[in-house]
């Protein structure tokens, strides 16, 4: 019973709420947030020039569809891989279609540089009659020998046109799962002193079966113990007048003898 008693007791405590909420406060500094990966290594002038002559060629030929067969000869492994030329040429490609204003296209930004290998972000803006916003993409161009290839590109962030009363961006953000709340909408605790009443008659129910059981089964057991020891004999009880008779009779016999 003493185990029973200490896990209501354990229930009752973990649905009382917690008003307080969790103190998510930082305990110390934390020093600069990190926003980019840094580089691994030094990108020099040849190779970014080499990069500027490789998106200049392919970007215009990739996102406008205007040349699929030049912009799949200057796709990577990763572009490449599951994508055959009669698909770029019907424009089945994995990179976007988008009809940007610039010609050239050297204001990308490295955002970490490896051994031939380059991932960058790059700003595009489109044409006034495409009615699309500016968009963010971000890839990566490799040098498996001596040309650099545009080995991934994809959109990262668009930036709707602006309107009168909002001017929304759109970025990975936007399609994550919300952080988890520390605690519930305006601080509100989850179940009120008022709603833990109906459990705890639940289960104080559940408890006085078993409590009234016990109770009735030792009441009964006292007043079986009274009885026996109220009618019970001290003496024991005399012996038939028959047996008495032959007890005296094989005396009488036996003296004679």
């Amino acid at each position: 019973m003493l185990a029973v008693l200490v896990a209501v007791v354990g229930v009752v405590i973990a649905l009382v709420p917690n008003k307080q909420g969790l103190d998510n406060k930082p305990t110390g500094a934390e020093g600069p947030a990190q926003l980019a990966v840094s580089s691994h290594a030094r990108l020099s002038a040849a190779d970014r020039r080499a990069i500027n002559a490789t998106l200049d060629r392919f970007m215009p030929a990739a996102l406008t569809r205007s040349d699929p067969a030049a912009a799949r000869a200057l796709a990577g492994p990763e572009l490449r891989t599951g994508s055959s030329l009669a698909a770029w040429k019907r424009g089945t490609t994995p990179v976007p279609y988008y009809p940007m204003r610039e010609k050239t296209f050297h204001t990308w930004s490295a955002i970490e540089v490896d051994h031939n290998a380059v991932i960058f972000n790059l700003l595009l803006h489109p044409k006034p009659s495409s009615g699309l916003g500016t968009y963010v993409f971000s890839g990566q161009v490799v040098k498996p020998h001596k040309t650099w290839l545009v080995n991934r590109l994809y959109t990262i962030a668009i930036m709707n046109s602006p309107t009168k009363k909002t001017y929304h961006e759109i970025g990975p953000a936007d399609f994550a799962a919300p952080p988890a709340a520390s605690q519930t909408p305006n601080g509100k605790p989850v179940i009120g002193h008022i709603g833990i009443l109906p459990v705890v008659l639940i289960l104080g129910l559940i408890l006085l079966f078993p409590l009234s059981f016990a109770a009735i089964a030792l009441i009964r057991a006292r007043r079986w113990r009274r009885h026996v020891q109220t009618t019970a004999r001290t003496e024991l009880p005399p012996l038939p007048s028959s047996y008495l008779k032959s007890s005296e009779e094989t005396h009488d016999l036996a003296s004679r003898r």
